[in-house]
């Protein structure tokens, strides 16, 4: 038997037979005992369920429905429902606000319910924004990686809940990057507001490992968890070991410059790992009604490679990172108004030493100190009552105070930098109502908001930084939202940018496109004092439509266009006019071959980017699933006594007989076929190096990096399924062509071609597959295989005579290929 929790978000109805006399001028008798109400239960939309499932309800509830749990005092989100039974015995469910809902009025973009996150077969929260891939990165600048929410409040850090489990995940809401304003965030990350279950513990075991089908590579994982939440309380405690053997060049079989025998097997293509790292989280209550997070984590990085051969032997460099963070979270109201409070406390400390090539067998040395401290505080609330609805308010004050120190001796020559640099920092957003169906004010124009922000920075070795958007967030229907938005935000390098430490590499192959030939050269990479801040201007215009009442389908589609004032880059490679433009980065010798560049980061004169991104999204059950079904939240357990001890108060728990009707609607019901397509077409893609200067048109034939400009088209498909415990994900990704136009005198093109890469992931969750037979280590384990590159498919780059430049070769583009990846998962 398999227990199955569902909330109660449906209606009970109970009809009670009249009572009253035949007649008043009638001898009294001793009235009939009345026969036992008959209790019906209804769906959402007040049909009664099925036969069979009304049959075993009242026998699971005969005793009497659940206790009804009251809504959580503030500042916690409200339950989902609130039941209320009348004094004609009719259970009335009310719809509120469901738990951990996001502030503000913008609707999801997407929203993933337990059962569709069962259907991608991740781990943790992690993995799964991992898989989600496009439908939660952004394209308006940053690291593309979405703000995460949890239970719609802020954490100090992704790391606080990377780690938990995907099991205890009762949704996920993908929101636009406008509703990061409101979290004190700026608008260029989308939101992801992860909403756990009440109640829900386990311990987990697991254990991967990757394997090159072409040899040379392999790496290692071994993982250990234990959560435990518990309402308000919540415990996180994992432990985490990476390995990753090196992968020479000459497991790639790559040919060597000079053809010297033996070369490849003192150069690798990738460094040699080992991760330690150790995290614990443990959340609860302050003084009634705050909200606490403490959160802590101690890594260990250390890393290891060959630069060639030198005069005494292979050059070696050894990296060793060590980093050690402190996060918090407080939470509570204060009248009308929430606020959220985080602060965090990071320091990393990095040593790099590589051998030299000076016949003398010695070392140059780097090390670089970067500690951190910051803090913030947000308020959100309502300043101002208007007919659309209350004007919503985000304030934030932060502050953080960042010390980085670096020092390197090379050879005879030190070079010492320290940057301290404080910050304050003040920000507002204020969404204006218009028109309000709920308020039912101008009801023709649907909902309608406008909103303003602002932001000032000041930083102790920099000017007053500004950032200043507008826009407005319209639903003319339920089915479609549209998000209009400009910003424009000043911002300043990092002191990494700014002082990291000097790190002189040999021996790094680069193509001279001005001589047309492959030399290795010495690059010099560290930290640039002269940069500047940059200044971006970002329009926006976003659709998302739902368009079909009983379809998860969803249609998205994105204008933006940027510009770009002195865009901070890192140093681009060597083509004649990033030579011309910087011609002190370049040293050549008096033959002219290419021998030292300063790869430090610069600023480029202005840059622009205008793209159209589209996507839809289907979700489907494979089978057929009752309408009183597809909104129901419900979660499976193996057996009684756990669904009942994890199942909230005021949760229906039913048993399903294997088998039966109802085992094969769940059945139905917790299957998924998934389909997302995400098409990108660059319209424009510039850069002014120089003022005095030509653009630089990344599109037709110009290149700033080694992977050949921008591809006009990228697209992105991603397609699964999972039922009865198996599941499988396909995902495609696949870029156009492009030419690297007049490289040398006489050489022609590079032509740089199409590719798309195959990755397969399958999953096999043992307990689901078999129902209740599963005994010992078998019960809660998940076996998962995956394929990346399916197809080893690679970067093909040609010249006009069809020969690939030396540093062009496939490897060095891609030096892994395809390989395959196999784990097992245990939950206790």
């Amino acid at each position: 038997m398999t227990g199955v929790a569902m909330e109660a978000s449906l209606a009970c109805q109970v009809d009670v037979p009249s009572q009253s006399s035949p007649a008043a001028n009638e001898p009294r008798t001793k009235p009939a005992e009345p026969s036992p109400p008959q209790t019906q239960f209804l769906d959402a939309d007040g049909k009664p369920l099925p036969p069979d499932l009304q049959r075993d309800l009242r026998e699971q509830f005969k005793e009497g429905l659940p206790p009804v749990k009251e809504p959580d005092a503030a500042p916690r989100m409200p339950s989902p429902t609130t039941t209320s039974p009348s004094s004609n015995g009719d259970v009335t469910i009310t719809a509120r606000q469901p738990r951990g809902s996001v502030i503000g009025d913008i609707p999801p973009e997407r929203t993933f319910s337990s059962l569709d996150i069962n259907a991608y077969g991740a781990g943790n929260i992690a993995e799964l924004i991992q898989s989600l891939g496009p439908q939660v990165s952004s394209s308006r600048g940053g690291d593309g990686n979405p703000v995460t929410l949890l239970n719609g409040r802020r954490v100090s850090s992704f790391a606080e809940i990377a780690e938990i489990p995907a099991e205890a995940i009762e949704r996920i809401e993908v929101f636009p990057e406008e509703l990061a304003l409101k979290y004190g965030y700026l608008a260029n990350q989308k939101v992801v507001n992860i909403v756990t279950f009440e109640r829900f513990s386990t311990q987990i075991g697991q254990i991967s490992s990757a394997l090159s089908t072409e040899g040379g590579y392999n790496a290692e994982r071994v993982q250990s968890n234990y959560f435990s939440i518990r309402g308000d309380t919540r415990v996180d405690v994992s432990a985490q070991y990476n390995r990753a053997a090196s992968l020479l060049e000459s497991n790639r079989d790559l040919a060597q410059l000079g053809d010297i025998t033996g070369a490849g097997k003192f150069r690798t293509l990738l460094p040699g790992i080992e991760q330690l790292t150790l995290n614990g989280i443990i959340s609860g209550n302050l003084l009634n009604d705050i909200s606490s997070t403490l959160g802590a984590r101690i890594e260990a990085n250390d890393s290891n490679s060959l630069l060639g051969l030198g005069s005494n032997g292979p050059l070696v460099r050894d990296t060793d990172t060590h980093t050690v963070h402190v996060g918090t979270t407080l939470g509570g109201r204060i009248g009308q108004w929430m606020w959220s409070f985080t602060g965090n406390y990071e320091r990393t400390i990095t040593d790099t030493v590589t051998d030299t090539n000076d016949g003398l067998g010695s070392r140059n040395e780097a090390r670089s100190i970067n500690s951190l401290a910051n803090a913030d505080l947000v308020l959100t609330g309502s300043v101002l009552k208007l007919p659309a609805g209350p004007v919503a308010t985000s304030l934030r004050v932060g502050s953080d105070m960042r010390d980085f120190s670096s020092r390197s001796l090379q050879g005879e020559l030190e070079q010492q930098a320290d940057f301290s640099r404080k910050r304050g920092a003040m920000q507002a957003s204020f969404d204006v109502p218009i028109a309000s169906r709920r308020e039912k004010e101008l009801t023709w124009l649907g909902d309608l908001s406008a909103n303003v922000n602002l932001a000032f920075e000041q930083l102790s070795d920099f000017r007053t930084l500004r950032t200043f958007g507008y826009g407005f967030n319209w639903s003319p229907t339920k089915e479609i939202n549209i998000i209009a938005s400009a910003t424009n935000q000043e911002s300043a390098p990092t002191v990494e940018q700014l002082g990291a430490p000097l790190i002189v590499t040999p021996n790094v192959r680069t193509f001279d496109f001005l001589r047309r030939e492959v030399a290795d050269t010495v690059r010099i990479f560290g930290g640039n004092p002269n940069l500047r801040s940059d200044d971006r201007h970002v329009v926006r215009l976003g659709v998302n439509a739902r368009p079909f009442a009983n379809a998860d389908f969803t249609l998205s589609i994105d204008y933006l266009e940027t510009h770009t004032d002195d865009p901070i880059a890192p140093f681009p490679i060597a083509t004649p006019e990033i030579e011309a433009a910087y011609p002190d980065r370049f040293t050549r010798g008096v033959d002219g071959r290419l021998l030292r560049i300063d790869s430090t980061p610069l600023n480029f004169e202005r840059s622009e980017q205008e793209q159209i991104r589209w996507g839809v999204s289907f979700v489907s059950a494979l089978g057929a699933v009752e309408p009183w079904m597809r909104t129901a939240p419900v979660r499976t357990y193996s057996n009684e006594a756990e669904a009942r001890a994890a199942a909230p108060v005021g949760t229906m728990v039913a048993m399903i007989q294997p088998g039966s009707a109802m085992a094969r609607r769940f059945e139905n019901l917790s299957s998924r076929l998934y389909l997302n397509f995400y098409h990108t077409l660059q319209l424009r893609d510039k850069i002014v190096v120089r003022d005095n200067l030509p653009a630089l048109d990344l599109l037709d034939g110009s290149v700033t990096d080694i992977f050949g400009g921008t591809r006009r088209h990228r697209v992105e498909v991603q397609a699964g399924f999972f039922k009865k415990g198996l599941g499988g994900r396909l995902t495609t990704s696949w870029q156009s062509g492009s030419t690297v136009r007049n490289v040398g005198e006489d050489s022609g093109n590079l032509t740089f071609s199409g590719i798309a890469t195959v990755n397969v992931n399958l999953f096999a969750n043992i307990g689901e597959r078999f129902g209740s037979k599963p005994s010992g280590w078998l019960k809660g384990s998940r076996i998962v295989l995956g394929i990346n590159n399916l197809f080893n498919a690679r970067p093909l780059v040609q010249d006009r005579s069809g020969l690939t430049p030396l540093s062009y070769q496939a490897a060095y583009l891609d030096p892994i290929g395809r390989f395959i990846n196999v784990g097992v998962r245990k939950s206790f």
